[in-house]
């Protein structure tokens, strides 16, 4: 997860940098563990990257 495309397959929403509508939601974003119990943080960032895409996709 980042900015860079040369170092990161997604940005911080979990959009594929080089393939377009692929978004991962889930704990494969981080590039490494992120420690024991990483429930919360994964839902916290799979409800916004959800809510963003949903936004997109009802966008004209």
């Amino acid at each position: 997860m980042g900015r860079n495309p040369e170092e990161s397959v997604v940005n911080g929403f979990g959009e594929h940098h080089q393939v377009a509508n692929l978004s991962v939601h889930d704990a494969s974003i981080f590039p490494t563990s992120i420690g024991a119990n990483p429930q919360l943080s994964v839902y916290a960032l799979a409800a916004r990257n959800s809510t963003r895409l949903a936004q997109k996709l009802m966008s004209p």
